[in-house]
């Protein structure tokens, strides 16, 4: 098993959820920001490049840190589910809400969060449970 010393899987399950906590908070209290400070609705944080921006950002520590963590534990539902959730995110980020329309594009990103999301969780639990699982093998041969 490859462990990497500066990378590591748990971290950047915990960025990328971290992350979509960011884009939930946004989707949640941009529309009440704007109807309180009108002027909001004229910055990057109340505009659709917002979620590209996050994307930015989501995409490659999502991918980085599905794999480290699939490397290790071969579940293939954890990245199956991560990646359904990266799909779902490019796809309302393309078509946007001229395409699927407000509603849809918040669904769609909703749901694709929503995926990435459990898939960082699994992917997370199933990390730890395996190194938990190496530390008593490790404490059983020891004694």
């Amino acid at each position: 098993m490859d462990h990497h010393p500066n990378i590591d899987s748990r971290t950047l399950d915990g960025v990328a959820i971290s992350i979509s906590a960011v884009c939930v908070l946004h989707c949640l209290l941009a529309p009440l920001a704007v109807l309180a400070f009108p002027i909001i609705g004229s910055s990057l944080w109340a505009s659709h490049e917002f979620h590209a921006w996050l994307l930015v950002l989501i995409l490659p520590s999502s991918a980085l840190a599905l794999y480290l963590g699939c490397r290790e534990h071969r579940s293939g539902s954890v990245l199956g589910l991560g990646l359904a959730g990266m799909g779902l995110l490019i796809v309302a980020a393309a078509l946007g809400p001229q395409v699927l329309t407000e509603l849809g594009e918040v669904l769609v990103t909703g749901a694709g969060g929503t995926l990435l999301a459990i898939s960082h969780v699994l992917n997370y639990r199933r990390c730890r449970a395996l190194r938990c699982e190496e530390r008593a093998c490790a404490e059983h041969a020891a004694a």
